[in-house]
């Protein structure tokens, strides 16, 4: 059941919702009433709080005023509270097959990508005047033909997906006795600039530069070579740099983030007219959602409007703000610290800081190098996203702490090893 609910999280997670509420049943069924759930381990802590941090959630309903939206978006907060009683209750089991687990989801993300990169080299075909003729556009240019054509339907949750299965496969590189050593390079490599040309979510492909270069540091710590790892720094900084002058949206990105600061017209040297900040989308308007939500979570920071509200008060307040675009578009906050603070006031973001700041004790702890590239990869897209608004983004959040939590033991004993054999040296 844990298999076949990752697979159907690679492939299409609008199914994830059957497929865990499938994985909870048979997991509940399959133990009551023999086994109880094991809460005094230090393995225990993380679901725990995520089951506390969905209750807080759950809570906040009760102080919404529009009870109906209140469920609708609580459903989306399920992965929370299903996966964290089945860990407290499979403890063991996770942490025996997490290395299956891990190939499951990593080889279904994987598959994914390349029949959706297949699907958009098909449709870049067109016949015209019986002529096949092929759309050049596919390139760096057409930023959303990967993401938008994929079984994914979510840009940012496919794009956090495959940064994941890059962290996944330099883990195995780096810690693992794994036998496909140059099919693993090959994938991550290829992967990676697939990404860098391809993807829309510019967040995620900056989330990829900090995972490659993080690894780089690792890999020069785990073997000492300094001669590769200069190789391999000066390779991403190169690969870093083609991205910043060929990605699209990152080109955009720039110029508009210098618009913003100038707060005046630029004509750039080919020509391209940047206008005023107020009539550019993007992220100057990010910038006074940003602004908005803070206020709104200020007047709310103790208990918050609750999660049936929230999204509505926001609305209400993009109007009074006169962020037109937002207020029509029905934008979320694009910020998920803000929003659960503005949802379920301070213990909310208390949780949600408490999940984050254990996870990262124990990555230190045990020097767990996937789980440091999770909580990078998450930290950064709640920056940027409200990524539990949809339900494969909090899947995503608890599956990958999850399994990333899981192999530390690993990890800390590569590392303790090399360190007693250069002391014996």
């Amino acid at each position: 059941m844990a298999a076949l609910t990752l697979a159907i999280v690679a492939f299409y997670p609008v199914w994830s919702e059957v497929a865990v509420t499938l994985l909870f049943v048979v997991g509940i069924c399959a133990t009551f009433p023999d086994r109880l759930p094991c809460l005094n381990d230090q393995k225990s802590v993380l679901p725990l709080l995520m089951l506390a941090f969905f209750a807080t959630t759950a809570i906040s309903l009760i102080v919404s005023l529009n009870k109906e939206e209140g469920l609708d978006n609580l459903h989306t907060y399920i992965p929370f509270a299903a996966l964290s009683v089945l860990a407290l209750y499979y403890q063991n089991n996770l942490y025996d097959n997490k290395i299956r687990l891990l190939k499951i989801l990593s080889g279904g993300i994987l598959t994914a990508s390349a029949l959706c990169l297949i699907l958009a080299v098909w449709r870049s075909f067109y016949l015209i005047d019986g002529h096949l003729v092929f759309n050049p556009y596919i390139s760096y240019r057409n930023q959303f033909v990967y993401t938008y054509l994929s079984v994914f339907q979510y840009t940012n949750t496919f794009a956090m997906m495959a940064v994941f299965v890059v962290a996944v496969m330099l883990w195995a590189l780096m810690f693992c006795n794994v036998k496909q050593r140059r099919w693993l390079i090959y994938t991550a490599i290829a992967l990676s600039i697939l990404m860098i040309f391809l993807l829309s979510s510019r967040t995620n492909v900056y989330a990829l530069f900090g995972v490659l270069y993080y690894s780089v540091i690792i890999f020069y710590i785990r073997y000492k070579n300094l001669k590769h790892s200069m190789l391999l720094f000066a390779a991403v900084t190169g690969l870093f740099v083609v991205f910043q002058t060929c990605n699209y949206r990152v080109m955009n990105l720039s110029q508009t983030v210098t618009s913003y600061i100038t707060e005046e017209d630029i004509l750039l040297e080919n020509g391209y007219l940047i206008q005023h900040p107020e009539s550019l989308d993007g992220i100057n308007i990010r910038f006074r959602m940003w602004e908005t939500g803070a206020r709104l979570a200020g007047e709310y920071w103790t208990t918050g409007c609750g999660i049936g509200d929230y999204k509505e008060f926001l609305r209400i307040n993009y109007l009074l703000d006169g962020i037109g675009q937002a207020y029509h578009k029905c934008y979320d906050q694009h910020n998920q610290y803000l929003e659960t603070l503005g949802t379920t006031g301070i213990l909310g973001l208390a949780l949600l800081i408490a999940m984050m700041g254990y996870a990262l004790y124990q990555a230190w702890r045990h020097r767990n190098y996937l789980l440091f590239c999770s909580l990078f990869i998450l930290a950064l897209n709640m920056l940027l996203e409200s990524m539990f608004n949809r339900y494969s983004g909090s899947l995503f959040f608890v599956v990958s702490l999850l399994l990333a939590s899981a192999v530390g033991g690993e990890t800390q004993k590569v590392c303790d090893n090399n360190r007693n054999e250069a002391v014996t040296q």
